[in-house]
């Protein structure tokens, strides 16, 4: 049913693009124009319900670019008990178009406190439009194919580096 209604809601917003382009160009008089400005403002009225959900893409994808790497130590890692720190944990990261969760985690070696691995995870939410329609529980992005940012293989760090994860 949610298919359904989404499918719905595209046809009648397509819909009323066509008909507030046509309305639109009818005020103008050069052919040329015409020509240019129909799909031109076809087009901006048919994404603009989804330009906070782009926007937010490119900042996502930024974002985990840069902090959603790994850096681990591999030679302190081998052999020891490690715990997971997550400081902050979900944050909202500020300045961005749509609502981001930050989290940083840090693998501590359990005796000494000392800092073997870290990396920041980030997890977007959909636009203004997705939470308007209320048809997806978590609110997930309809143009943002992985809304979430972290590194591969995160639930493997202690088999691959041979470390004991204790929590």
């Amino acid at each position: 049913m949610t298919g359904l209604l989404l499918l719905a809601v595209v046809g009648l917003w397509m819909w009323a693009c066509v008909a507030i382009t046509r309305v639109v160009l009818r005020q103008v008089k050069s052919p040329p124009s015409r020509w240019l400005g129909a799909p031109t403002l076809f087009t901006a009225l048919l994404i603009l319900p989804l330009v906070d959900e782009i926007v937010g893409g490119f900042q996502c994808r930024a974002l985990c670019e840069k902090g959603a790497v790994l850096k681990i130590d591999a030679e302190k890692a081998k052999g020891r008990t490690v715990r997971v720190v997550i400081q902050p944990s979900n944050e909202v990261v500020p300045g961005q178009a749509l609502r981001t969760l930050h989290s940083h985690l840090s693998y501590r070696i359990v005796d000494s406190e000392e800092e073997i691995a870290r990396y920041d995870t980030y997890v977007v939410n959909g636009g203004w439009f997705i939470r308007a329609l209320g048809i997806s529980n978590n609110n997930s992005p309809l143009t943002i194919g992985l809304p979430a940012g972290s590194p591969p293989n995160r639930g493997l760090l202690d088999r691959t580096y041979g470390f004991t994860l204790i929590n």
